[in-house]
């Protein structure tokens, strides 16, 4: 049992100038929040939280306010405790939303803290905790992301972009459309389809841009068979609409960074997702992926898998893989090209004659140490 000594906060900013953008976004500013939490014995524990804001400012201010003063002194054992505690009072100050995602970051910072203490890979710590573990070799499917609108951006930058991720050794590649007419948009992805090989799929990120009816009519346009799935077609309420297209056999994959366990379970037990996409950054951490892939379990229903989506920096990304690996409901994770904070710090090795399954470090924890000088510290408390 570890002790926590000092709390830490920490924020990042990646300058991405505006010149790429979805449906909902152009992305200019992106930052990240990271947490440190360090036991008596002088081990560092590390996590993220969720931030697409502009500015980190506001979730800087909970996690100094309302969560971090509550670290020092507690055990790594005491926190799931603290949690519940802090997610009663959010019933009062209607906090729900920026609770789970700065817990998020400590989560994975105690998950981290642990498996550092026990020296073992976080894949092979979390294989002895996780009851659905059947599998605990290191190996993580990625999928690649990219795809996004651009100033001057043709189809044929579109074609070569995709491309390139298929030659980097993966054989799913997603996309964003929504952005431009349905015409157009089916024009793009046609001429991705057609460029690839029959054997590389891709995802289709919809930004919550089309009603069921528009979606549905869209999917029906393309081969079915190499459509990975159709992710986020309608907004994000829509679970009707979600279940009709599932009912048509569109491979549905939401929602993304919803938190909300009865919203989860809503989209189980409706059946309305093939993939059941969530952020372990925004969601609670690799704590409720374990509860998220019970709920799955025991729905008895094989109609839905996890997706764990990842848009950040190589912490999030080694969060999401570690537990991917010893998880059969997790069916891939996302491995972006946009947001690739530290990716230079990664050590995943592509697995021979496995295309788009990555090996993790054998090194203790995630296998990451935050890069201090690129970081700002926001906030530090013994």
């Amino acid at each position: 049992m570890s002790v926590i000594t000092r709390v830490s906060v920490h924020t990042h900013c990646n300058d991405l100038g505006g010149k790429v953008w979805n449906p909902a976004i152009t992305w200019t500013k992106k930052y990240a929040v990271f947490i440190t939490i360090e036991s008596e014995h002088g081990i560092t524990g590390l996590g993220e939280c969720w931030c697409l804001d502009t500015s980190p400012d506001v979730l800087v201010a909970f996690l100094k306010t309302e969560i971090c003063p509550h670290l020092p002194g507690l055990s790594t054992d005491e926190l799931p405790g603290l949690y519940t505690r802090l997610l009663s009072r959010a019933t009062l100050t209607a906090r729900h939303g920026l609770l789970a995602s700065a817990w998020s970051g400590v989560d994975i910072a105690m998950w981290d803290l642990r498996s550092r203490e026990a020296r073992l890979p976080l894949w092979k710590y979390l294989h002895t905790h996780i009851p659905q573990s059947s599998k605990a070799d290191g190996t993580v499917y990625l999928y690649a992301s990219g795809g996004l609108y651009g100033k001057n951006k043709t189809t044929a930058d579109l074609v070569a972009e995709m491309n390139s991720m298929h030659a980097a050794g993966f054989d799913i590649v997603k996309m964003k459309i929504g952005g431009l007419s349905v015409e157009e948009d089916l024009e793009r992805v046609k001429a991705v389809l057609s460029s690839l090989p029959d054997n590389c799929k891709i995802i289709i990120d919809g930004v919550y841009s089309y009603t069921a009816s528009q979606a549905l009519a869209l999917f029906s346009a393309l081969p079915a068979d190499r459509i990975e799935a159709f992710q986020s077609p309608v907004i994000a309420e829509n679970l009707s609409g979600m279940t009709t297209l599932r009912e048509a056999g569109v491979p549905v994959m939401a929602t993304e960074a919803e938190y909300r366990i009865e919203i989860h379970q809503q989209l189980i037990d409706a059946g309305a997702v093939k993939y059941l996409q969530t952020a372990p950054l925004a969601c609670g951490g690799l704590s409720r992926l374990m509860q998220l892939s019970n709920q799955i379990t025991q729905s008895n229903d094989e109609r839905t898998q996890l997706s764990l989506e990842v848009s950040s920096t190589a912490v999030a990304l080694l969060a999401a893989a570690h537990y991917a690996t010893t998880c059969d409901k997790v069916a891939h994770v996302e491995y972006h090209y946009l947001h690739q904070v530290f990716y230079d710090e990664l050590t995943l090795k592509p697995v021979p004659n496995r295309t788009g399954w990555f090996q993790l470090p054998q090194t203790p924890g995630l296998g990451i140490v935050l890069p201090a000088t690129e970081t700002h510290l926001a906030y530090s408390q013994a």
